[in-house]
């Protein structure tokens, strides 16, 4: 599991960055780009290794937890699906994982794992298109 916060369900602990910031000051970050429970990644250990990202931080209780101001709907399935507050966004390089390959278009992940096109603005309360 991936986030900025530090509590125990945390497997990996992602801060933000400043670009730009040539002075080498230390500027504090006021407000995050990244979720406290951003997102999991599941990895088969048997072939075929398939790997899935599913936004949303799951608690102790293995449970999903979400924002109150997190974008959420029902799927035609009847299934309930969301976004992170921040948005979990991935890419997929042109060309693969290469010194040659060039970035490729980002897209977003929903706490059931389908990916869809950016929303208008990073915490907007409507999905992109499904892809």
């Amino acid at each position: 599991q991936v986030g900025r916060s530090t509590e125990s369900p945390i497997d990996f602990v992602v801060t933000d960055t400043l670009s730009g910031n040539q002075n080498g000051d230390e500027t504090q970050i006021t407000q995050s780009t990244i979720s406290r429970f951003a997102c999991r990644i599941v990895c088969d250990r048997n072939p075929p290794h398939t790997a899935r990202i599913f936004a949303a931080g799951f608690d102790s209780s293995k449970n999903i937890f979400l924002g109150e101001k997190a974008a959420k709907w029902k799927n035609p399935d009847g299934h309930m699906d969301g976004l992170t507050t921040n948005g979990v966004l991935v890419m997929h390089p042109k060309g693969g994982f290469t010194e040659e390959s060039k970035p490729g278009v980002w897209r977003e992940i929903s706490v059931c794992g389908d990916v869809y096109t950016l929303r208008d603005t990073r915490s907007a309360q409507h999905r992109g298109k499904l892809v």
